[in-house]
């Protein structure tokens, strides 16, 4: 029962995570600084703390499912860390954004793909579970 219901939060929190990381990027893609700043502050509040929570409670499945030896769960915490960093550069873009007075994006185009990619092979990962 802990383990149905620490797998529910790990991906009620992904959802949100991923959520606010297309909304961002997508932000990125067509910028309009009037949703900028509620962007920010949404970061802030919901899609930062649903990341570090989708991290906890995946560490947490991975001690209780005990595999943690496993060399597909090992690859599947550096995609995870990836996903994070991407997190990071879209977070980072959307203040440079918001800082500056320009809505020039060079290569934002990028963040949609890339974050699609990451989250594709690790659900393949988490599905298959090939090593």
């Amino acid at each position: 029962m802990l383990y149905d219901l620490t797998k529910a939060a790990h991906l009620m929190s992904l959802f949100v995570w991923i959520g606010g990381m297309v909304a961002v990027a997508l932000a990125l893609r067509y910028p309009a600084r009037i949703h900028l700043e509620t962007l920010k502050t949404y970061d802030r509040a919901v899609t930062t703390p649903a990341m570090i929570l989708a991290l906890l409670f995946g560490i947490f499945l991975g001690a209780q499912g005990g595999w943690f030896t496993s060399t597909w769960l090992g690859v599947k915490l550096v995609l995870a860390l990836g996903l994070s960093g991407l997190h990071g550069a879209l977070v980072g873009k959307l203040s440079a954004i918001w800082e500056s007075s320009s809505n020039a994006t060079p290569n934002a185009g990028v963040f949609l793909p890339a974050g699609i990619m990451l989250l594709t092979l690790i659900i393949l990962l988490v599905a298959v579970k090939p090593w």
